[in-house]
Parts: C-alpha cells; structure tokens; sequence
C-alpha cells in the first residue's frame, strides 16, 4: 500500500495515471541512448523533413478552454467527494470547478514548444529505427495549463489531447535533476490517446497483464462511488482479472478510491488515495492491492504505478519504447515479459 500511495503522489502530483499524478520527474539525459536488443539511440541519418509519424500541434489558451470543456463525461463522473478535494472546500459544486479550470489554461511558450518538438522528434526516431508500428492514431494536441485543475499533477490526458503542466516543462527545460525524463512522460501520455483511438490495440496490450475487456463499462457500486477520483486518463472501467483473496479467486476491476473523506482544507487525496479492486458480482464490498495474493503476478513489477491497468500499461509502453528490450543503463526489468509483449506488437 506505501508502494501505491507514493506513486500516486509522484505520479500523479507530477497526479494514474498519476491516473491523476506529481510525478516524479531520475534525470539522465542518455535514457533515450540505450544499447538493447533494440537500438534506442536515435538515428541521426533520419530525413529532417521525413513526414511525422505522430502527427500533433500546440493548442493556444481558446483552444484548449474548449477542448478541456469539451469532456463533458468526465465531468459527469465526480463525485462529491472528487470536487471536494479538488475545489479544498465543502459542499464544492461542478460549476465551481469548471470556472476554476477554465482559468488554469494558458498559452505554451515558444520555449515549450521547442522542448517538447525535441523529444517527440527523439520518439519518432527510436520508432522509425527499430521499425517499430504504431497503431492508426488521430492528430495529438497539446494544450498548457498550470495543472491546479488537477491538483498539481505534470499531465494528464483526455481523448487525444494531451495537458502538460507550465511548471513541468520548466523543470524539464532547467537543469534540475528529475526522475521521470519528459521522453517517458510524453510516451506514457500516447499510450492513453492510443488505446482510445484503437480498441483493438487497448485489448492486445491490456492482456499482456492478464486484463479482459468487457462490451460495457462496469456500474459502480455505492460503497465505491462515495470515494471513487476520476482519472482523465482512464476513460473507461470495463476491463477486469482474476485476483486470489483470501486463498479464493475473484474477478475484480480496478476504481482510485480513497480511503477517507475530505474534511477540511490542506487534506489532499493522493495521501489517502490508493487501488479498489471490485468484485464483478456487483457486491458492495471490495478490496486493497495488498489483499491480493497475486497483484504482482496480474500486474508486473516493472512499476509502482499500478492503480489500473491502463496506466499500468502506459508505463510500460514508455518503458519500451525508451528503454527498450535492456531497460535503463542495462539493467533489466523485474517482468521483462511485459515489455517483450510490448516491443512484439510494435515490431508487427
């Protein structure tokens, strides 16, 4: 339980997800040079002017008031508890909060910008080199907040639009040691815009961890809702596994709930925030990672940041597409399987 609550205060206040995540932001400016199997050193033989792969471009403060207004089913799931802790106030309402997040957008900077076409180009090339295929994706768009909409976090995702804080991409432009580089953030976040424009891809890679998709989205049941935190990034509840609890086995999905309610001001969510696992009868009572004899097994070892399975996998595409098949500095992955199931389908 430490294990999650600290990633979702690192993640996340990068804020799984962090689905919501700070992430932590372990800094070396080789981690996309890696002598694997794979060559994750960027080919500097590429065309400058070869067409991208990742199509994308930079939303300016409308734009991005708009698309962030637009995730109207998002809004819809908060809870009271949710709006609480996000709005530090009791009795918060979704007006309240949408007002307060429209302010949060800006414009990115021509510094930004630059940084962030830097390490997309640095993507594209470990992709192009190792013959690696995406799978079909819509044009990206970025768009700049000061990220208090989502309690500090470095970035989050809605659709294909992907939200990356100011204050983030400040340190990642400064010499400031981090432990998570922008190269993992920026590939962790296209995985989430991935499996949504590609339902197919999402099944493929959500089995590699043992996860089975279901037609519909799960119904949460009350005693879950009362604590359940939307993750933007986790755009759908309707993917499940079997975990032994109590020596027997359960078919149980995943809801970020957290373990108390927001009382008064300064209480923040990722200190009490942790995994639900939810049977899929519909039963009210529901269980902790630490309940489950094989978590590890279902969900890897290769990170911290398992509040579900979606951003589980994320980090996991980030590691193998960065990394690589030798993992940083060569040194391997504690599941290597997951992310040979990974490199397998991009090498299709």
């Amino acid at each position: 339980m430490k294990k999650i609550i600290v990633i979702i205060c690192t993640f996340l206040l990068l804020s799984i997800a962090n689905g919501c995540k700070s992430e932590s932001i372990e800094t070396n400016d080789n981690n996309i040079q890696n002598s694997t199997a794979e060559d994750n050193t960027p080919n500097d033989t590429v065309e400058e002017n070869k067409d991208k792969i990742i199509s994308y471009h930079f939303a300016d403060k409308e734009e991005g008031v708009e698309l962030l207004m637009s995730n109207d089913a998002y809004f819809d799931g908060f809870s009271k508890n949710e709006l609480e802790f996000k709005m530090q106030k009791k009795d918060a309402t979704i007006e309240e909060y949408k007002e307060f997040a429209k302010s949060q957008v800006l414009d990115f900077s021509d510094d930004h910008k630059a940084l962030i076409d830097e390490y997309m180009s640095k993507i594209e090339q470990i992709i192009i080199t190792n013959g690696y295929h995406l799978p079909q994706h819509d044009e990206i768009v970025f768009v700049c907040t000061t990220m208090e909409e989502e309690c500090g976090v470095s970035a989050y995702t809605h659709g294909i639009q992907i939200y990356l804080g100011n204050k983030a991409l400040d340190r990642f432009s400064s010499a400031e040691t981090v432990d998570y580089t922008l190269d993992l953030l920026l590939a962790h976040e296209l995985f989430h815009c991935l499996t949504r424009c590609n339902p197919d891809f999402r099944k493929d890679m959500y089995k590699i961890i043992h996860f089975t998709i279901q037609d519909e989205d799960f119904v949460l049941p009350s005693a879950v809702k009362e604590y359940y935190i939307t993750n933007p990034d986790v755009e759908h509840i309707d993917a499940y596994a079997q975990f032994v609890i109590d020596g027997k086995p359960f078919d149980c999905y995943m809801a970020l709930v957290t373990k108390n309610h927001f009382e008064k001001k300064g209480d923040l969510f990722f200190d009490t925030a942790t995994a639900a696992l939810v049977p899929v009868d519909g039963s009210e009572k529901y269980y902790y990672p630490e309940d489950a004899a094989n978590f590890d097994d279902i969900l890897g070892k290769n990170t911290d940041y398992t509040i579900d399975p979606e951003e589980c996998m994320a980090d996991n595409f980030a590691y193998a597409i960065v990394y690589g098949l030798n993992g940083q500095d060569g040194k391997g992955y504690n599941s290597p399987e997951i992310i040979e199931g990974i490199i397998d389908y991009l090498k299709q």
